[in-house]
């Protein structure tokens, strides 16, 4: 960033967060949060004391809590995210990262454009933050500061996938599985797969599964009406939850991503799909954060178990190409992050000049309605005025002139210099 770090002495923008280029996805996974607990939890943030304005963003790689308030905060905000998650204090502290100002604004704009993924130019990641911020504004918990930083950072996402190839045939989630699973069983085509779910993720994969020219697509889900819906337009069969135990015998490759906060696959359940299949092996690969699938699966024979984090080598081999549209990228993100602090600048600039003339108005006020007073009491109306403009230059001089006193005192020659260029118009 360089030459784009700056600071404010009242309010700061904030991001305490996890990611994937952080922490693995069991520690993760004890960050996450579930979707239906996001606006209780939003508005339990909200309430810490020092913040005025507050975002969750929760992904199947990051966990990210943006912040709007007065420093400081992060220690607050760390504390909170412990406490929610009943973990011990700081207990993840040495995987979470702290970004402020400039660098917060930097981050967001590459997060939501896809820059900053596990799977670089992915597109999904600028909706669910859309999601996020929205879900923000719809509690009322966001301030002015926050919620143009977001504006901002939606800008600029919007000009970097426009203006670069970063997102350009993306190296998918779906197609590293694909990749995966033909390491596994080189060809496809006489398989079976069950997709768990049925969100973006999970569409993504029956798109790809079904150019694939595999066997048959299953697609389970806590809707079975949802299921058979999205099943129907791939040439699937949608299914419930409740019959996953019948359905994992019948599969060879198993993807999960669920928003469900629990396993809902364990153990047992695999050992008893195996041994019906007379020990054929089976891939399962779990996208979900936290894990549908229990860990203690991974220990069984056959299975080829792999989460998230495991597709990582196989796209880094795949995304070399983009380095030149991530420099591009980052020129952009730099270009929308200095045009944000323009606008904060600007701010806190209308804010003071705000101050000043409400303090200025407000020692007219009280000194004209004295003067009014004396007038009607029969005073000189001459003497009225002369006191009026007296009294009115030392009220509005004396803070002033206490700091300029002191300055000079102190030899503080830069704020002598600025009183000299803005009041006198009389630079040195």
């Amino acid at each position: 960033m360089g030459s784009l770090s700056f600071n404010f002495s009242c309010m700061s923008l904030f991001a305490l967060g996890i990611s994937h280029q952080t922490a693995p996805i069991g520690i993760r996974e004890r960050l996450a949060f579930a979707a239906e607990s996001l606006p209780e939890a939003l508005t339990s943030l909200a309430a810490v004391p020092g913040i005025d304005g507050c975002t969750i963003v929760s992904t199947c790689n990051r966990t990210e809590l943006y912040l709007s308030g007065r420093q400081p905060i992060m220690r607050a905000a760390s504390e909170w995210l412990h406490a929610w998650h009943k973990l011990a204090p700081g207990q993840f502290h040495e995987h979470l990262y702290q970004l402020e100002q400039s660098a917060c604004m930097f981050h967001l704009v590459k997060v939501i454009s896809g820059a900053d993924s596990m799977i670089i130019g992915e597109p999904q990641v600028a909706g669910q933050v859309k999601q996020s911020w929205q879900m923000a504004h719809d509690q009322n918990v966001l301030d002015s500061r926050l919620d143009r930083m977001f504006q901002h950072a939606f800008a600029g996402a919007k000009r970097v996938r426009s203006q670069t190839g970063i997102g350009r045939d993306p190296v998918t989630l779906p197609f590293a599985a694909l990749r995966l699973a033909h390491q596994i069983f080189g060809s496809l085509t006489n398989l079976r797969a069950l997709l768990i779910g049925a969100g973006e993720m999970i569409e993504d994969c029956a798109v790809h599964f079904s150019e694939s020219q595999l066997a048959g697509i299953s697609i389970a889900n806590r809707n079975p009406d949802r299921a058979r819906e999205l099943a129907g337009r791939f040439g699937a069969s949608g299914h419930g939850l409740d019959q996953l135990r019948e359905l994992l015998p019948q599969h060879d490759l198993v993807i999960a991503c669920t928003a469900s906060p629990r396993a809902i696959i364990d153990q047992h359940a695999f050992k008893q799909a195996l041994s019906r299949r007379r020990r054929r092996p089976m891939f399962a690969l779990d996208l979900s954060v936290p894990r549908n699938i229990d860990p203690a699966s991974g220990s069984l024979e056959d299975l080829f178990l792999y989460t998230i984090d495991d597709l990582h080598a196989i796209v880094e081999n795949n995304q070399q190409k983009r380095a030149e549209a991530m420099q591009q990228a980052i020129d952009i993100i730099e270009a929308e992050v200095r045009s944000f602090e323009r606008w904060l600048r600007l701010q806190d600039t209308s804010t003071t000049l705000r101050g000043l003339r409400r303090r200025a108005q407000s020692e007219r006020d009280e000194l004209l309605e004295q003067a009014r007073t004396q007038l009607a009491a029969g005073h000189d109306p001459e003497a009225v005025m002369q006191r009026l403009g007296h009294r009115l230059v030392n009220r509005l001089l004396h803070g002033p002139s206490i700091r300029l006193r002191q300055a000079a005192e102190s030899a503080d020659e830069a704020l002598l210099e600025a009183a000299r260029y803005y009041f006198l118009d009389e630079p040195k």
